[in-house]
Parts: structure tokens; C-alpha cells; sequence
């Protein structure tokens, strides 16, 4: 497919909508139906088939003509290496066939200094360097209350009300491949998202695979958020210690019988802990890093799914975000105790998320909740900033408070 050269400013001078990044850029050359800078469509920057065929003809052979000589000087004054671009004094070479968001962002070649800084403000409205772009974001499933809130107006909605221009569009990971922390780290890392969201640290190998492509990886805490166990509501136990909870799910434990319940197999749910931030969190600090019992398996695919098998199985159990499941009505949550001849601390109070418990420490199992951001010295790296500095503005924080999760700030 032959390229075609953009330079951001449509040949009509006028506004078109998808245009997500407005004024003049660097001519870029493109190989699609969009200009991976600016967004403009080929037939915004050259026109509709109503040119003259002679006028083609002749800008055709201009093109051919100056595309020679550049190649000549081209020859002159560089070696035979690919061209390179220095980020975060790393020396990489950009790809010069970008394509479709299932393995591009378009945001990733348009460069930005100084590098934007994380800061507290007080409104959405007063944070500044908001790129104008649409920015793809995703991972982790315990960030779902952020996007989906009970009776409650959406962040992104609110945010765009402050910020039109800065358009935010939740991501779900390529096909086969299930949502959660690492899958969204992955695709911030293969340029699929602008920034990410994770219920853990960043691993090692992550921070390495960033360094590898030429750029680096950031986390910033913007939440608190504290683990949930619930059973089929036709069990009922005073409640679980943490060793208890770890013995179900590596096997030791498995009826009821054995914790104060009733004489019924238990049949323990979770994520798989390769896919998901939380159930990897939860084998780590819960199971103190043993392996889930071989029953556990086949896995459920998400929340949702195990709060529906375990409503519907008889000594069913399961764990997630407090948040996603205080205000469930098929199962019931229980209360934990970090070790025996300590109280039971309740996860919810009533429908809402126990936020004093989890604020304190007294409610064994929580964790922070992380925005991933990408220092490339792009837009990404801006739009990834500018994500974090609106979660922990004031107004973010109040938001954070109100959705269930617990403020950082």
C-alpha cells in the first residue's frame, strides 16, 4: 500500500472530529487510513477522487522526484543502521509501520518535555497538562468500581466534564486473553494502552521488559482496597482466621465441619493467579506463596462468575474486591481474624465496604491499588500523569472514598 504524508493540517482547514491531536506536527508518512499522530484521515489531508488525473499525475512525479533526492542525501550523510530516537537516554528505534490499537496506541510517537511531574491539586478542572487525545486504559478488575459505581455518576464522565478533549476508553485485553493486572501491564509495555491499572507491584521482569523496548515503567498508589471472602449463604460460620483461609485453598482443610459449620465439602473459587492481580496477591500473601489446591481448578474467568458459582454451590467459597461484593445479595460475607484468639473483623458494614477497617490495618487481608504509567517522553507518558494526578486530586480521592475503595491521600 503506498504512504501518504501527514502534517496535521487538513486540506480544507477546517475541524474534523477525529482529529485527537489539533495543530501542526512533523510530516509523518502513514501507511493506513489514519494519521497515527494527529488521528486526520488520508482523505482530509489529500482530498476525495475529484482531483484532476493531470494534477495527480504530476504530484505523483514531484513526489517520485524529491523522494530520490532524498534518498540520496540520505545516503550521504547517514550509515547503513536504522535510524534511532533517544528516550529516557535509550537509544530506540522507532517502528515505522504502526497499526491498529489491538498492538499500537497512536499516541506513542508524538515526543513531549520536560517530563510531566505527579502532583496533588484539588479539582479535576484545576489539573494541568492534559493532553487532548483519546487514551486507552485497563487491567486490573479491582479498579471496577471506579468505572461502574452504584448509583453513582461515572469518574470518566466527570472527568471529561472537566477535561472534554481528554477522552478516556476502557480497554478489555485481546481475545483469549482474560482482564487483570498483568494482562493490562502487558499491553501498556506492547503500546496497546496509554496507562494501566494494577492491584500489585510492579514485578522485576516488568521494570526489565521496559527497560528492553527503550523506555520506563512507573507505579503510583492512588488507593486502598481491602479483600472480601464470601460463602453460599446456607453456610454460616462465625468467621475465618487467616490460616484457616490459606488451609481451604491449599487443601488441608475441606468441609465445613472443621471450622465450626456444617458437616458439607467445601468448594473453594478463584481466579487463576498467572491472570489477575488479586488472586496473585491472594496465593503471595494469603497462601504465603503455596500453590492453590488442584481442586481449585477449572478457574473462573472473573468476579462475576464467582459470585455466581458460589450463590449457586452448596459449601461454595470465593474471595474478591470488597467493593464488588459488599452490596451482593446471593452470597454472604464473612469476617476474618489474623490469627486465632483475635476478633473477627467484619469486610462490609452492611452494603458498604468496612472503609475504617481497611484505612486502620485491622482487617487482615488489603492491599494499595497502582496506576501504571510509561515514561517514553510521549503522549502516552502525558496522558499517564495526567491520569494519575486527576485519582489523586482532591475530587479524585473523594471520588476513590465514595465508590467503596479507601483514599491514599
Amino acid at each position: 500500500m503506498a504512504g501518504w504524508i501527514c502534517n496535521g493540517i487538513p486540506k480544507d482547514n477546517k475541524p474534523h472530529p477525529e482529529q485527537h491531536t489539533s495543530g501542526e506536527h512533523e510530516p509523518y508518512e502513514n501507511f493506513g487510513s489514519d494519521c497515527v499522530i494527529c488521528g486526520l484521515s488520508k482523505e482530509a489531508i489529500v482530498g476525495g477522487s475529484k482531483v484532476p488525473i493531470k494534477i495527480i499525475a504530476a504530484a505523483t512525479a514531484g513526489v517520485v522526484v524529491v523522494a530520490i533526492l532524498l534518498w540520496i542525501l540520505y545516503k550521504i550523510f547517514n550509515s547503513d543502521s536504522p535510524s534511532q530516537d533517544l528516550v529516557n537516554d535509550n537509544l530506540v528505534t522507532p517502528n515505522p509501520f504502526p497499526t491498529s490499537a489491538t498492538t499500537s496506541t497512536s499516541n506513542s510517537s508524538v515526543s513531549i518535555s520536560p517530563p510531566p511531574k505527579i502532583t496533588t491539586y484539588r479539582t479535576f478542572i484545576d489539573v494541568s497538562d492534559i493532553p487532548q487525545m483519546n487514551v486507552r486504559y485497563g487491567g486490573s478488575t479491582s479498579f471496577a468500581p471506579l468505572r461502574t459505581p452504584q448509583n453513582l455518576p461515572q469518574m470518566e464522565l466527570l472527568i471529561e466534564q472537566a477535561h472534554p478533549d481528554f477522552n478516556l476508553i476502557y480497554t478489555e485485553p485481546p481475545p483469549g486473553i482474560k482482564p487483570g493486572s498483568g494482562a493490562g501491564i502487558q499491553m501498556l509495555l506492547d503500546s496497546q494502552l496509554s496507562v494501566a491499572q494494577s492491584s500489585r507491584p510492579l514485578k522485576e521482569k516488568e521494570y526489565e521488559s521496559a527497560k528492553t523496548r527503550g523506555f520506563a515503567l512507573e507505579q503510583h498508589a492512588v488507593a486502598i482496597d481491602g479483600i472480601a471472602l464470601y460463602v453460599n449463604p446456607e453456610i454460616s460460620i462465625p468467621g475465618l482466621t487467616a490460616a484457616q483461609v490459606k488451609d481451604i485453598y491449599t487443601g488441608k482443610i475441606t468441609n465445613w465441619n472443621q471450622v465450626g459449620g456444617p458437616n458439607l465439602p467445601i468448594t473453594p473459587f478463584s481466579r487463576d493467579p498467572e491472570d489477575g492481580g488479586t488472586p496473585e496477591f491472594f496465593r503471595e500473601k494469603v497462601l504465603s506463596g503455596e500453590s492453590l489446591a488442584s481442586f481449585v481448578q477449572p478457574y473462573v474467568r472473573d468476579t462475576t462468575e464467582s459470585l455466581r458459582k458460589v450463590a449457586s454451590t452448596p459449601g461454595g467459597i470465593g474471595y474478591a474486591t470488597a467493593s464488588e461484593v459488599c452490596n451482593q445479595s446471593t452470597i454472604r460475607p464473612f469476617p476474618l481474624a489474623r490469627r486465632q484468639g483475635q476478633p473477627f473483623v467484619e469486610p462490609c458494614v452492611g452494603e458498604i465496604v468496612n472503609q475504617a477497617a481497611f484505612a486502620d490495618d485491622s482487617y487482615p487481608i488489603t492491599r494499595r491499588l497502582f496506576v501504571i504509567i510509561k515514561r517514553d517522553g510521549t503522549l502516552d507518558e502525558q496522558a499517564g500523569v495526567a491520569y494519575t494526578n486527576l485519582l489523586l486530586s482532591d475530587e479524585g480521592q473523594e471520588i476513590v472514598d465514595q465508590v467503596g475503595l479507601v483514599r491514599i491521600r
